[in-house]
């Protein structure tokens, strides 16, 4: 066998029991092969395994140092974070903006040296790490096994929010990600996701496997607060459209599931709040617009990010071709009323 073959052959799960799962298992992998892109990864596996076996004082000092060097050489991704905490948060002093901007780079380094560290906890004992709450019929709504949407923000870590929710009893749970342009780092986070038991599907075509996940009962879980590409809908974020993403919308008025919008935050090493805070059922939203549903996603999704700001991956490029001001003609079609305001989560 050669190399490569004996690489991919390690990526691919060893057991499973394809009867258990509507979707056979796919690679999730990017196209860029060869010794750089191999050095690459061992490089960046290295840094992970050595960085998270540091003491805590120290591997602070040392993310903290990344974070302003990622803030002061990151430039453009800097000044997106300007952008969109001043849309976010409204004005703020000088100190606490640049603060923030740190923390989003920060915020994105814990979660990976944050996830390298869960992937070394038995999953057995995955469940341990996890406080959980439900806001009211939430639980019941997870419950039913009808298949569901999980949708989630890049705040906390977003990894262990899906990581754990075969522990909490749903089946089968397949997560939607974009793999990096590396093969062999694809194909090594594949397998990470995959020894919690969530297989992977590749943002390009899920929608296509969507149906049968979710007609056998299965969980989608997707993060969807990033800019989105293609078949984009131009939805208030924080007061300013935004390019967001229709599919979870979509799904829930095609195929009658509901959406469930979660955050999974953390409170210490290893240590997380997973919330999920509300349920959007198809008997109640499935006669409402497509933009409809996705506004109320984000508004949840706002309210989240407000609650925990310190904990945002506020560096994407969120208003990128989007314009500044929300002219009435551009706002979704609602229906007389509104929307109501979102539980709380008990």
């Amino acid at each position: 066998m050669a190399e490569g073959d004996a690489a991919e052959a390690d990526a691919v799960p060893a057991t499973r029991d394809e009867r258990e799962w509507p979707v056979p298992w796919q690679p999730v992998w990017g196209d860029q092969t060869g010794l750089s892109a191999r050095l690459g990864t061992w490089a960046v596996r290295a840094t992970l395994a050595g960085a998270s076996r540091l003491p805590e004082p120290v591997l602070a000092l040392l993310l903290g140092g990344l974070a302003s060097l990622g803030a002061r050489f990151g430039r453009r991704r800097s000044r997106a974070a300007r952008e969109f905490l001043a849309q976010a948060l409204g004005e703020l002093a000088p100190r606490e903006r640049e603060r923030l901007v740190r923390r989003g780079w920060l915020q994105l380094l814990r979660v990976s040296l944050d996830t390298e560290r869960l992937v070394r906890v038995p999953r057995a004992r995955l469940r341990e790490h996890f406080e959980v709450r439900y806001a009211p019929g939430v639980q019941r709504v997870l419950e039913e096994r009808r298949g569901c949407l999980v949708a989630a923000g890049h705040v906390g870590n977003w990894e262990a929010g899906f990581a754990v929710l075969p522990a909490l009893g749903l089946h089968p749970v397949y997560g939607v990600a974009k793999p990096p342009k590396n093969r062999f780092l694809s194909q090594a986070l594949q397998a990470s996701r995959e020894r919690w038991g969530v297989r992977v599907l590749s943002r390009k075509g899920a929608i296509a496997d969507a149906p049968a996940i979710l007609r056998a009962g299965g969980t989608i879980a997707l993060v969807i607060d990033q800019r989105t590409s293609g078949r984009a809908l131009l939805v208030p974020f924080f007061g300013r459209l935004a390019r967001c993403e229709r599919a979870p919308a979509v799904l829930l008025k095609r195929q009658r599931v509901p959406i469930v919008v979660a955050s999974c935050r953390m409170t210490g090493p290893l240590a997380y709040l997973l919330e999920f805070h509300e349920a959007l059922l198809p008997e109640e939203w499935a006669r409402r617009e497509v933009e409809e549903i996705v506004l109320r996603v984000n508004q949840v999704l706002e309210r989240v990010i407000r609650e925990t700001p310190e904990q945002y991956v506020w560096i994407h490029d969120r208003y990128r071709d989007t314009p500044r001001a929300l002219e009435p003609s551009a706002r979704p079609r609602l229906r007389r009323g509104g929307l109501p305001d979102a539980p709380e989560v008990e």
